[in-house]
């Protein structure tokens, strides 16, 4: 049995089909008001940004946009991507509910750790019934958006035993590099060529994540 800790945007969920929409709506707010150029982003260039904090987002995306601005961006991205998922817009990975169960029956503790904001989190609790799966839930809003490695600590204060991190992106995995934890690392979400090549593991396919953890215990 262990502690394994998923991220969800990229690795259960296949956030773009709610995210690149809504960034089009908040990146035409920007440009309607002159704060940005008029450019038209692919799906894989806006894609490119999922996993990321808000914060880490913006100083990605457009650093020196004004902070006032950002905010206000990022409550239209949000507001809209709610509308998405409360109209159940949201989509998990095909087979994603079939691996948590099984992994919840291998009588691991699932618990999710994701880069979103609070009510993003309850809000896919809900409609998705993540509750089925999952004994735990934290995300960085709720940290003061510190880091996923800061966050752990408190999460190993509470569950005991050994843990394994599943992320799509290197700011997942980054919390089992510097805590000498075991990893998964999903290649069939966001991360770039050679993002996850320090992953014990990784996995082309969603379907292939309980064979891969049962290697790593």
């Amino acid at each position: 049995m262990a502690n394994i800790i998923l991220d969800y945007d990229g690795t259960i969920h296949d956030c773009a089909k709610i995210y690149v929409p809504s960034f089009y709506i908040g990146y035409k707010y920007l440009t309607d008001n002159g704060l940005a150029p008029i450019y038209e982003y692919s799906y894989e260039e806006v894609s490119s940004y999922l996993g990321y904090s808000v914060k880490d987002m913006w100083n990605r995306f457009m650093p020196e946009l004004p902070q006032n601005e950002k905010d206000f961006c990022s409550k239209i991205i949000g507001d809209s991507m709610m509308e998405l998922i409360n109209k159940e817009k949201s989509v998990l990975y095909s087979g994603a509910e079939e691996v948590l169960q099984n992994l919840k029956e291998s009588g691991h503790n699932l618990i999710f750790l994701s880069n979103c904001m609070h009510d993003y989190m309850e809000a896919h609790r809900k409609v998705h019934c993540l509750d089925r799966f999952y004994c735990d839930f934290y995300c960085t809003e709720d940290f003061g958006f510190k880091s996923k490695p800061e966050i752990f600590t408190s999460i190993a204060k509470k569950h005991i035993g050994d843990f394994i991190i599943i992320g799509d992106r290197y700011l997942d995995l980054e919390t089992a590099w510097k805590h000498n934890l075991k990893s998964i690392g999903c290649t069939y979400g966001y991360c770039e060529p050679h993002e996850l090549d320090k992953a014990d593991i990784t996995v082309s396919e969603i379907s292939e994540i309980p064979k891969a953890v049962e290697k790593l215990l």
